[in-house]
């Protein structure tokens, strides 16, 4: 055989690489895009019934991103954005992997779809990641809900109960309750951060 051959019988090969991979990286986003439409809408469900039980909550999306605020006073509140990663990669994250699979296993077939959270009550890193698998089922981790799994086809009851425990830990931000405290942030407090708001950095401290 020539180069030319030989050459061509490798670039097919990668080729059909290439496609298996790219079909199973969006079977995986497309799994992640979804819940999050079910995500969503029961956060806003929530939201409405925070506002009804006396805290001014509001949600609402531009995009991919999706906010929840709740405040629980003129100057107390908190908000969350969350956002669906676009592609999808092997999970090596523990506490997110699948069942089935095992960190070292990098082939897309087992490639998971993130839904990642974040605010600015919290740090600059995601607060809440949610990994979503090709197969449907979803895991989670982070400070908002420590752990949880499910499928993306569960009754909405599910979704919307686990949607209930995000708005806890939301209201914890904006006011604790007994389940969390504040405490002075232990890093330099620097003077124009208080001299623009006032205040000395805080953080909460969740109760386990």
């Amino acid at each position: 055989m020539g180069f030319e051959e030989v050459a061509l019988e490798r670039l097919r090969r990668y080729r059909r690489a290439a496609d298996r991979a790219l079909a199973l990286s969006s079977e995986a986003e497309e799994a992640a895009r979804r819940f999050s439409e079910r995500l969503f809408r029961g956060l806003e469900r929530v939201a409405g019934l925070a506002e009804r039980a006396g805290f001014d909550a509001r949600a609402a999306r531009e995009g991919d991103l999706f906010a929840v605020r709740l405040g629980a006073g003129p100057e107390d509140g908190a908000l969350v954005t969350f956002g669906v990663s676009g592609g999808a990669a092997a999970e090596t994250d523990e506490d997110l992997m699948h069942e089935e699979l095992s960190r070292f296993v990098l082939d897309p077939s087992g490639y998971s779809g993130r839904i990642v959270a974040w605010s600015e009550s919290i740090g600059e890193g995601p607060c809440q990641v949610v990994a979503v698998y090709r197969d449907g089922v979803w895991k989670t981790k982070g400070v908002l809900v420590e752990r949880a799994r499910g499928r993306i086809d569960d009754p909405d009851e599910v979704v919307d109960g686990f949607c209930l425990r995000i708005l806890g830990r939301i209201a914890d931000l904006a006011a604790p309750t007994e389940w969390a405290g504040r405490r002075w942030a232990a890093e330099r407090y620097p003077l124009p951060e208080f001299s623009r708001t006032g205040r000395l950095p805080t953080e909460t401290r969740w109760l386990r």
